[in-house]
């Protein structure tokens, strides 16, 4: 059986953690993307020093990197069936009239623009192959506003349009691009103190955990879902449905 090949970004943390162990132990070869290398030996004991798995420093917001790294993966295996952007960062929570412009530019360099790097990359391989599936991690802030900032707003909802734009572009060639957007998920990016008011958004009272959202991701790999396509699958567990008012007991 031909093993099939995985690229994920922001591979060695949170989501992406979850999704690079997903994706291993359903057999593929997971090349992780990280831009902290001081996780790396944490990461391979986690996930039992796998075989199957490559990790890589890289800075998605670096073009080049993303490029050799893409051309490195098709030498090593001739192909790219699937790639996850997973690589992510919540700005400052703070107003836009009093946020710093470094930290917004920043934001939207990895969440959006590192997002597009790779796509382009990786598209024009599936392109060549004929085949593949693109995996864009969007939110719930891509599709409504609530408390995150502009920035994290803004670079989420691109990243819901470029998703849609290169579904459009790529499906002649037998690629489906999607999109999955989480709502609260249990990573180290949820302040705890935001935690219990995160909990009371989801239809099921808890937050979303990492494994959940990496079996959403893999479920949108699988041929069962080959009708997806150009999506924003919502894996909010209710919360863009009530649109993030909460539960309330009234019987």
């Amino acid at each position: 059986m031909d093993t099939k090949v995985a690229l994920i970004t922001g591979g060695t943390s949170g989501i992406g953690l979850a999704t690079t162990k997903k994706f291993l132990d359903e057999g593929y070869k997971v090349w992780a993307i990280g831009a902290d290398k001081s996780k790396f030996e944490k990461v391979s004991e986690q996930l039992h020093n796998s075989d199957n798995l490559t990790l890589k420093q890289i800075d998605v917001t670096d073009k080049k990197a993303v490029e050799l790294l893409v051309n490195e993966m098709v030498q090593e295996y001739q192909k790219i069936d699937v790639v996850v952007n997973s690589a992510g960062i919540l700005a400052d929570h703070k107003d836009l009239v009093d946020a710093d412009l470094a930290n917004i530019e920043r934001t939207i360099q990895i969440n959006l623009l590192g997002t597009i790097y790779v796509d382009k990359f990786v598209g024009k391989v599936m392109k060549q192959q004929g085949y593949g599936t693109i995996i864009n991690i969007g939110s719930i802030d891509g599709v409504m506003a609530n408390h995150e900032s502009v920035a994290y707003h803004a670079s989420k909802g691109g990243v819901h349009m470029v998703t849609k734009a290169l579904a459009r572009e790529l499906s002649p060639f037998g690629i489906r691009v999607l999109c999955v957007a989480p709502g609260w998920v249990d990573t180290g990016m949820v302040p705890p103190k935001a935690r219990k008011f995160g909990e009371q958004l989801m239809m099921s009272h808890k937050l979303i955990s990492a494994a959940e959202l990496a079996n959403t991701v893999y479920l949108m790999t699988l041929p069962e879902a080959a009708a997806i396509n150009g999506s924003i699958v919502m894996a909010d567990d209710g919360y863009a449905s009530f649109k993030g008012m909460g539960i309330l007991d009234i019987k």
